[in-house]
């Protein structure tokens, strides 16, 4: 009998360790927790923290080699790492995107881990406007 309520006990605190060990930033949550949206890339350069999700509008500017990219919104730029694992073909120089992905900051740069991309343009061109009686 001893034995089994030993056994229960441990599984017991067993699961309840295991349902803390979940809690904190991560990208499946609810959003407005501990994940603050940063938006532009001056504030992810000044405040953002190691390991922080962060979710970016802005335009691929220069491909700076293996996997390494410059993006670039209106308040700067900042290095962005697109995993050459995944098929980024859709994306296209200059086209106006959205990125999703996790801070990765050391002593000497703050750079980007790329998880998501949505683009907000198709291609690298502006989107036409639209036109109506008034376009003609």
């Amino acid at each position: 009998m001893k034995l089994l309520n030993a056994l229960l006990v441990t599984a017991a605190l067993g699961v309840s360790a295991a349902a803390f060990a979940g809690h904190g930033p991560h990208p499946s949550g609810p959003q407005g927790f501990d994940n603050p949206n940063v938006g532009t890339v001056a504030a992810v350069s000044k405040n953002a923290y190691d390991d922080q999700w962060v979710t970016l509008r802005g335009r691929l500017t220069n491909y700076l080699g293996h996997e390494r990219y410059e993006f670039t919104d209106a308040t700067g730029s900042i290095e962005v790492e697109l995993d050459d694992d995944r098929d980024w073909s859709f994306v296209s120089k200059g086209q106006l995107i959205d990125i999703v992905g996790k801070v990765d900051k050391d002593f000497l740069s703050t750079t980007i881990e790329v998880k998501k991309i949505v683009p907000i343009e198709r291609g690298g061109a502006q989107a036409p406007a639209p036109r109506g009686p008034q376009g003609m």
